[in-house]
């Protein structure tokens, strides 16, 4: 395996013995991920089988018996229709399923792929190299792609066909459905509940695995108040668990950047996603005369979990409105939370958050400021200040009335000699400004 590949899957051990295994395994997958028009070809199989078993109880060549079997249905209507559109809900459930599958094969092709030796991240073709099985990137390759694609066929043709034979099987249905005469509540109230359940076993169901149905809704919040995500979170995450893997594997002590990260940040780290006092003494720290008035610093209030969310998930930072970002942060450390336990959280902020413009993650940082490898690197709890210092500084200058702030918030025996040297030998450098 090359060292890309290694990058991506870095605890796959790969033998050149097994590469006819490999090989099999991939066509394997590609069989089945080449499968999608198959898919939507029983779509319309199912629903033909169906109707040709609906049909003869409308159309009996024996006129009495049709009748007969008409007056049956139409008794029976309502129980009839529901049953119907249960049997629609396992019919969509069950298309929901192959489509995961074949989005899983796509992906497990894409990551043999690389593990061969192949790449077609590199090779520019007409269409976007997303679109080539996700070129080098497996998880380009979506369960849910959107409601105006191909994938969506099931979706559209069980919740139109379910929704007219509600509108058949109920008494107080409008004589026409878009323009009626009178308000029809048990009919509207059945199309709403039928259509928002169809809506639910079909999205929820093709949901990531760190996909909710709450991360949808504020993706559609941060789309109305026009701030920009990264497109696919899957993969942030993946890259950032990469990072404190690699931790593990060069057995890196970052305990004392921990214990001053919890301290200066977010002394509160573990109760709750958000701080409301910290968020209220940051606006009052955006005023002047709050700041002489109480001895405050311009901070802008966030938790530990709302600067990793800022940091991964939002994108170009400086160009979002302030306060509208702020409500994304807020809403979105809220899922955080409920996905990752308190010890993860910690261990992706401090491998993979931004330590200065273009460096990314500890092991990044402790090379560019300390120009060391992080490898059995035992951080002094001046170099673990230091660090922690310039996460929440945007720049690349000192500010010395916020260092000795923060100082004051920190329980560890910071050597300020020490400290001073670590500055003055950056800004020698030209590192620091």
């Amino acid at each position: 395996m090359d060292e890309k590949a290694e990058q991506y899957y870095p605890t796959y051990s790969f033998k050149k013995e097994n590469r006819d295994i490999v090989l099999l395994e991939f066509e394997e997958a590609q069989k089945i991920a080449n499968s999608q028009t198959k898919v939507y070809g029983q779509v319309a199989n199912v629903l033909i089988a169906v109707i040709t078993i609906l049909i003869p109880f409308f159309f009996d060549s024996d006129k009495v018996k049709s009748e007969q079997t008409l007056n049956i249905i139409k008794a029976n209507a309502l129980l009839f229709a529901l049953i119907l559109i249960a049997f629609g809900g396992i019919l969509l459930r069950y298309f929901v399923e192959l489509q995961k599958q074949i989005t899983i094969n796509a992906r497990k092709a894409v990551t043999l792929r690389a593990m061969l030796g192949l790449d077609y991240g590199t090779i520019h073709l007409t269409l976007p190299n997303s679109r080539v099985e996700g070129a080098s990137n497996p998880f380009a390759i979506k369960y849910f792609t959107g409601w105006l694609r191909f994938q969506s066929i099931p979706f559209w043709v069980l919740a139109i066909g379910m929704n007219v034979i509600w509108w058949l099987a109920t008494n107080s249905r409008p004589a026409l459905i878009i323009f009626p005469e009178k308000l029809h509540f048990s009919w509207y109230f059945g199309n709403i509940l039928l259509t928002f359940w169809y809506w639910f076993v079909f999205r929820r169901n093709l949901n990531d695995l760190y996909e909710t149905t709450y991360l949808n809704i504020v993706k559609c919040v941060a789309y109305l108040l026009r701030v920009d995500l990264v497109d696919n979170f899957e993969y942030v995450i993946y890259r950032m668990k990469l990072s404190y893997i690699e931790l593990d594997r060069l057995k890196v002590d970052y305990e004392p950047i921990k214990k001053i990260l919890i301290e200066i940040e977010d002394s509160s780290f573990g109760k709750k996603p958000i701080s409301i006092k910290s968020l209220f003494r940051a606006f009052l720290s955006q005023f002047q005369f709050f700041r002489k008035k109480l001895g405050l610093i311009r901070s802008g209030g966030s938790t530990i979990k709302m600067q990793l969310v800022r940091s991964s998930f939002i994108k170009d930072v400086s160009k979002q409105n302030k306060w509208t970002r702020k409500i994304i942060e807020i809403l979105l450390s809220f899922w955080l939370t409920r996905k990752f336990h308190d010890f993860e959280i910690i261990k992706l902020y401090i491998s993979s958050v931004r330590y200065e413009k273009g460096v990314l993650g500890l092991s990044e940082a402790v090379k560019h400021f300390f120009d060391v490898k992080l490898k059995n690197k035992k951080l002094s709890d001046e170099e673990a200040f230091f660090l922690v210092e310039r996460l929440s500084n945007i720049t690349s200058t000192v500010k010395l009335e916020r260092i000795n702030h923060l100082l004051t918030r920190t329980t560890a025996k910071i050597d300020r000699a020490k400290l001073d040297l670590i500055y003055n030998r950056l800004v020698k450098s030209g590192k620091l400004k």
